[in-house]
């Protein structure tokens, strides 16, 4: 059916049924003009029928099993605020705006340093709201069945595709429609009289499909960043970096993490085209990179093993969304960077920021310092604020 519809992912069934059905109705307007008011009016009805039945399967999938709760990802797409800070972004009008062959996308063109600023701005929104606090997400929080996403993903995808068959279909009618300018036997002959509030009911129902294709997207892509910190939050709040064993694997929530990527990635290929993938994880590096830079507020104390565990935890992420992506994603050889820090005297992380320059923010360094006093117990309080002192210094040495 892909072949003959000329599209590169599955489409729902019942899409191309009501689409089928509207096409025979719209035939009918040509054949019998005088009723054309009576075919009309029922395709709204069928698009209204159809309409509820997508948002029925929308929830299906987005509604918590369990009473009082919700799924973060739906609530946040709902969110007025949140929704509109994503939307404001360049990777949200780029997906939008793309109208050439989705199988082969174009690169975004935005500059290293507008890339890295909008992704900062998005990792802020997510780590704003699921970090601020030591409190664990739930599983009955996020949508853990990835064949649930496909069928997301399938939703998003058949109804963009059927938003642009009923635009081709208002079209057709307004083009149809007869102005003074018309020649009457024309008119009888092809253009089956069309009424304004037809339109307007036809135009309504189009954009509350386009409503529903848009929180689609937006909700995978906010749910795949919510899984992240679903994984990586016990990741800093309850994991050991103080062991005597050197552990030679990564955490076991890493290794959970890069499992249910890797499942989403498939039913990702599977159900949406190139440039909406990329939408759904680009920039899923730096979040990560983000998530476990602010870990180190959280850790409570580490040594050289720990480090090496966290080192390790980086690097498996790293090659697994280097898979996904297709890119190096070079945000988290920023995060391993920081982590070795920790190998650092305070003196010799300060020498570094004078040689090389900050390379870091202050809050960083920062919790960086706080973290090696909560390490070990014997450095003095007094030391480490002279030390944040200096480095306080030195950064506005650099940005005078």
């Amino acid at each position: 059916m892909q072949k003959e519809l000329g599209v590169s992912r599955p489409l729902l069934q019942s899409t191309v049924s009501v689409h089928s059905h509207i096409q025979d109705l719209r035939d009918l307007t040509y054949e019998m003009p005088d009723y054309s008011d009576h075919f009309l009016q029922m395709v709204c009805r069928i698009l209204q029928d159809y309409k509820d039945t997508c948002y029925k399967s929308y929830r299906d999938i987005v509604l918590s099993d369990q009473e009082d709760s919700r799924i973060i990802s739906a609530a946040w797409g709902k969110d007025e605020d949140i929704s509109r800070l994503l939307k404001t972004l360049p990777k949200w009008h780029y997906l939008m705006s793309v109208k050439y062959n989705e199988d082969q996308p174009a690169e975004m063109q935005i500059s290293h340093s507008d890339l890295r600023a909008m992704n900062l701005k998005e990792s802020d929104i997510f780590t704003g709201n699921l970090f601020a606090t030591d409190t664990l997400i739930p599983q009955h929080e996020i949508i853990s069945d990835a064949n649930q996403l496909k069928t997301l993903g399938n939703l998003q995808e058949s109804l963009d595709w059927f938003i642009r068959k009923i635009r081709t279909f208002i079209h057709s009618l307004m083009a149809a429609k007869p102005t003074s300018l018309t020649v009457e036997t024309t008119r009888e002959l092809f253009a089956p009289p069309v009424s304004d509030e037809v339109l307007r009911a036809l135009e309504s129902l189009t954009a509350e499909f386009q409503e529903l294709s848009e929180l689609c997207i937006l909700v995978l892509h906010i749910e795949v960043r919510v899984h992240c910190f679903y994984y990586l939050m016990p990741v800093a709040l309850q994991s050991n970096y103080c062991g005597a064993i050197d552990d030679m694997d990564p955490d076991s929530n890493v290794l959970k993490m890069n499992k249910d990527l890797a499942g989403i990635e498939e039913a990702m290929n599977l159900s949406l085209p190139p440039r909406k993938f990329r939408y759904i994880f680009e920039g899923l590096g730096h979040l990560v990179s983000t998530i476990l830079i602010n870990s180190t507020h959280h850790i409570k104390r580490i040594n050289e093993n720990g480090i090496k565990k966290m080192c390790r935890n980086i690097f498996a992420i790293q090659q697994n969304l280097t898979n996904i992506t297709a890119s190096r994603e070079s945000d988290l050889d920023h995060t391993r960077q920081y982590y070795e820090l920790l190998y650092l005297k305070p003196d010799e992380i300060l020498q570094k920021v004078l040689e090389r320059g900050p390379q870091f923010t202050e809050l960083e360094y920062m919790n960086i310092f706080e973290l090696v006093k909560r390490s070990k117990p014997g450095i003095d309080q007094k030391m480490i604020d002279n030390k944040l002192a200096r480095l306080k210094e030195m950064l506005r040495e650099v940005n005078v």
